[in-house]
């Protein structure tokens, strides 16, 4: 799979890895890491789980999120 930004802008490089929201195949150059906190039903409540999940969005998905969710628990970083 070829990544979508590099395609959309008339380049060619292998994708390495799909975007966590709308699926599209990234490069390391266009893929952006989040961390996200995981939770789970806990009878009436919820429980946190103690080791961040690793997520993997486009910039155009992380600009959405970003724009809706500015949560201090995030970590966002380009890679």
């Amino acid at each position: 799979m070829d990544c979508y930004e590099c395609h959309f802008h008339k380049l060619r490089a292998t994708a390495v890895a799909v975007c966590r929201e709308c699926g599209v195949g990234l490069c390391g150059e266009h893929l952006f890491l989040d961390t996200q906190t995981v939770h789970g039903d806990a009878g009436l409540g919820k429980t946190t789980g103690d080791i961040p999940a690793r997520c993997v969005l486009c910039s155009v998905c992380r600009r959405a999120e970003h724009s809706v969710w500015r949560a201090p628990q995030a970590t966002r970083q380009h890679v």
